[in-house]
């Protein structure tokens, strides 16, 4: 079953293995107006970030009471996500690597069988990575991309490392990509393919599954 120690929204703590690096000024240039984020000639807008968040927050708010308290940093959040997806795509396309329908289809399968149904699953990817139903394969789809990269090196995804061999990869994927964030979402560091804001938690851990 996928763990936090392989997900994308824990991934920006490896770059805690490699010790902390300076922010490099090609992730600090201002996108044009309207674009939260560019990613290579890529455009992430506002409206799409803010729709994103509406989802969350209305499948949140379906939540019981008490099961789920917003904090600061999920806007933010949303953001980097948002980003990091083009990244580990990148990253696979660079190394000729892709991941089927059916694969996401098994993986998805595996855990709803794992956590006790469609509805565990969601809420488990909504409390612990933020992650609305909507996207839920795109997810995955992520997550095997992302265990691919490290099998590339020769590792397995969630050991040291296998998370530095796959940091690595996105570093260099980031850079050809050469990310830019709106600055009030925070500033993206190239080196570490992750986006630095650290004056906001991006997620509660109050509620999240186990």
């Amino acid at each position: 079953m996928i763990r936090s120690s392989s997900v994308r929204r824990t991934l920006p703590a490896l770059g805690v293995l490699l010790g902390t690096l300076a922010l490099s000024a090609c992730g600090s240039q201002p996108p044009r107006p309207g674009a939260a984020a560019l990613v290579g000639s890529d455009r992430i807008t506002v409206a799409q970030v803010e729709a994103r968040v509406a989802e969350f927050r209305a499948q949140a708010a379906q939540l019981p009471s008490g099961q789920y308290q917003e904090q600061a940093g999920l806007v933010g959040a949303t953001v980097y996500g948002m980003v990091f997806d083009q990244v580990v795509a990148r990253a696979l396309a660079d190394h000729q690597l892709s991941v089927t329908d059916t694969e996401v289809a098994q993986l998805r399968e595996q855990e709803v069988a794992a956590l006790g149904g469609e509805a565990a699953l969601e809420q488990n990817l909504l409390l612990r990575n933020g992650v609305p139903t909507q996207e839920i394969d795109g997810y995955l789809r992520e997550q095997l991309g992302l265990q691919k990269l490290a099998k590339v090196s020769g590792q397995q995804l969630g050991t040291t490392d296998g998370n530095q061999a796959v940091h690595q990869l996105l570093t260099t994927a980031s850079e050809e990509l050469r990310v830019t964030v709106n600055p009030r979402y925070g500033t993206w560091d190239p080196a570490q393919a992750v986006l630095d804001n650290p004056s906001e938690p991006w997620l509660p851990q109050s509620g999240a599954a186990a």
